[in-house]
């Protein structure tokens, strides 16, 4: 595995803070670098105990960093740095939820996340899809990817907070006849509706072969009220949840 150097990696972190093109670059040196973490100056474990802070989302994250001094940068008091490869600190902390760089609006990186970067070495470009009424024609597929479908329909687990998923395609207004975009539509439990999205992008990435086409990947809150649009295209979930 080559190395990246701490000043490579800095640069291509800045650089996918500005431009979402970038993200994916930058995900494939994280991989390949050396990161610093947090741990407690005084701990009687024989095992090294990283330090985890609360989200404000709810849950629970281990911050990482890509630099020394955005490490030492921390507010918090009795805890030192240490320094290793990120795939170590990928592998040993397997089922967690991390954080790069949290000072400075790093991504995310949730279980699934995690895995698929040890496994292909990067993550796709992930932006929040809108489906704004009035701006975009949605209507349910027509001839999705069947390893896209059997993938949706169970093949590939699920997380219980994914309820229901349909499998549509949408044209912005001003498209005309031009090919549409297929999106993934998934009802996700409201608290995790940001790791649903990104769940499912995991699961397009996975896939082999890769489909085509692009596709997109909306959420809506499983708990309230179906959106209504779906009723009116005559839309069915490839997955609906037993619970």
């Amino acid at each position: 595995m080559s190395n990246v150097s701490e000043g490579e990696l800095e640069h291509w972190f800045e650089r996918a803070m500005r431009s979402r093109t970038d993200e994916s670059t930058f995900f494939a040196c994280l991989v390949r670098a050396t990161v610093h973490a947090h741990v407690p100056i005084s701990d009687d474990s024989k095992n090294v105990r990283l330090i985890q802070f609360r989200h404000p989302d709810g849950y629970d994250a281990i911050p990482f960093f890509t630099s020394a001094h955005r490490a030492a940068r921390s507010t918090f008091s009795g805890l030192r740095t240490i320094t290793l490869p990120c795939a170590r600190l990928f592998e040993q902390t397997i089922g967690a939820t991390l954080m790069v760089n949290p000072n400075d609006g790093g991504a995310v990186l949730f279980p699934e996340e995690v895995a698929t970067l040890l496994k292909s070495g990067t993550l796709e470009t992930f932006e929040k899809v809108s489906l704004s009424e009035g701006t975009v024609d949605v209507r349910p597929a027509t001839s999705p990817p069947d390893n896209l479908i059997r993938a949706l329909e169970g093949n590939v687990p699920l997380p219980p907070f994914i309820r229901e998923i349909y499998l549509l395609e949408k044209r912005t207004l001003d498209q005309g006849f031009s090919r549409p975009i297929l999106l993934i539509y998934a009802g996700v439990e409201a608290r995790q509706m940001e790791r649903g999205a990104r769940h499912l992008v995991s699961v397009v990435q996975a896939l082999d072969p890769r489909p085509e086409d692009i596709v997109d990947v909306a959420v809506f809150d499983i708990a309230q009220a179906r959106p209504g649009f779906l009723n009116d295209i005559g839309a069915v979930p490839v997955f609906a949840s037993s619970d």
